[in-house]
């Protein structure tokens, strides 16, 4: 009887620790959750250094294998991105959906920007972004980021 006792025990264990892996963004009561609250702060801080054109933020918060992909071309490194910002005269950001797995968050959100690219405006209409972080020690750095904003 003792066994099976610690039989059942060791599988209810482990099913809650499996239900766990799948967790929802969002709480029960339908609010958001931790991990979307984290990811609304990040893509914010993205934006707000580019907006401000911080570039000392930038260099510690990209990764040094940083990426950008934008719909209209190649890829830009870190050192092209910081060297050629864009011109960010505002932003809004929703629908900010953000999951979080051991030391990584991917968020995808959908943004209105007033933004002008290398002479090139884009639209004021919402668009999607996706951005992808990872944590080391205690902080959040940006690996990724892809920008699918239509010229105008």
């Amino acid at each position: 009887m003792r066994n099976r006792a610690a039989s059942i025990a060791a599988v209810l264990i482990a099913a809650a620790a499996i239900a766990g892996c799948g967790a929802s963004s969002y709480a029960a009561d339908g609010s958001a959750s931790e991990a979307n609250s984290e990811g609304t702060k990040l893509v914010t801080r993205l934006l707000e250094d580019v907006k401000t054109k911080n570039t000392a933020d930038l260099e510690k918060f990209l990764t040094p294998n940083w990426l950008l992909q934008r719909s209209t071309g190649a890829p830009l490194t870190k050192s092209e991105f910081i060297n050629g910002l864009p011109d960010l005269i505002s932003y809004e950001i929703e629908n900010v959906k953000a999951l979080e797995y051991e030391d990584s968050m991917a968020v995808s959100f959908v943004a209105t920007t007033d933004l002008i690219v290398d002479g090139t405006k884009f639209s004021g209409t919402p668009a999607p972004y996706l951005s992808s972080f990872i944590k080391v020690g205690d902080e959040w750095y940006l690996l990724s980021h892809a920008n699918l904003n239509r010229p105008k």
